[in-house]
């Protein structure tokens, strides 16, 4: 089931719009929409080293799945701890139509269920975006690591 965002006008009346839950996609179907957003996450973050057809093959190849809804997409990766065997559901990538909307943290149940269902310990988020700051910890998540890096 979607999770409900709040109220919305239709009409003249409010009414709960339905968040739809997203789902495993074809990263060749949905290409023409992914790449350019993926080339905005890159273009925002100059850290991240990655190409958008990085992202392709990684998805193609079955090592990290594309989820989509009407709203945007993620793109999921699983890491595992190499002395506990500990698996992490990494949130590789995360973008959204309209900024703003939180859609990370409305999602998270969806995610966090799919996750546990198959054996991950953990749910991971990296980001260097500020904001998510202030919308993650307020919602259960704690800072595990910061890095900082300097070029030499």
């Amino acid at each position: 089931m979607g999770e409900y965002i709040g109220l919305a006008a239709s009409h003249g009346r409010n009414m709960e719009v339905k968040l739809a839950d997203p789902v495993v996609a074809n990263i060749r179907h949905e290409w023409h929409w992914v790449k350019p957003a993926i080339e905005e996450i890159l273009s925002a973050d100059s850290n991240l080293t990655f190409l958008p057809e990085d992202v392709y093959a990684y998805c193609k190849a079955e090592a990290a799945l594309l989820w989509v809804t009407d709203d945007g997409f993620v793109v999921t990766t699983t890491e595992t701890d190499e002395f506990t065997g500990d698996k992490t559901f990494l949130v590789w990538l995360a973008w959204a139509k309209s900024r703003g909307a939180n859609l990370a943290v409305l999602h998270y149940e969806f995610f966090a269920k799919r996750a546990k269902e198959v054996g991950f310990a953990h749910i991971e988020v990296r980001s260097s975006v500020p904001a998510l700051q202030k919308y993650l910890p307020e919602n259960g998540w704690q800072v595990a690591t910061v890095v900082y890096t300097r070029d030499l």
